[in-house]
């Protein structure tokens, strides 16, 4: 008896993290199982979050293509929700360029970083990890960045 109770003590204990993970892990699933590229199964951890919804994918590759051209391929997604009308009138700050410093690409709508409080735009969730490691070498390309005045 005394064995039996320290065992179902470590039981519990090691038994409520993993439904609690397996709980809070259904509501960050993909809307979607195919990807909406290449009509494949999706892949765990190969997601975008679009317009507050999470996106799957099956490969990397894929997830690149539709950072690239996002509004190309979410017509793919039938489980995809269009905003609603609360969401659209809802005042957001627009970044103060147009183009990725990084690609010269266009920039997609949520990939930004503010830097010296200022909304920078990107083209993709790569280019934002490179500017954040390196802000200095980049922001030089960002031609609408002003340079803080003295005050």
């Amino acid at each position: 008896m005394k064995r039996i109770v320290p065992i179902l003590a470590l039981m519990t204990a090691l038994a409520l993290p993993m439904a609690f993970a397996s709980a809070t892990s259904r509501c960050e699933d993909p809307i979607n199982k195919k990807c909406p590229l290449t009509g494949k199964d999706i892949v765990a951890g190969r997601t975008v979050e679009y317009k507050k919804q999470l996106i799957g994918f099956c490969c990397a590759d894929c997830v690149s293509k539709f950072e690239g051209d996002p509004e190309k391929y979410i017509r793919k997604v039938k489980e995809f929700k269009k905003a609603s009308v609360e969401e659209i009138s809802l005042p957001v700050e627009d970044p103060i360029n147009k183009k990725c410093p990084l690609t010269g690409k266009d920039i997609v709508a949520g990939r930004t970083v503010e830097y010296k409080k200022q909304l920078i735009g990107f083209c993709c969730a790569d280019c934002v990890s490179k500017f954040e490691g390196d802000p200095e070498k980049y922001i030089k390309k960002v031609k609408e960045f002003k340079k803080a005045s003295v005050q």
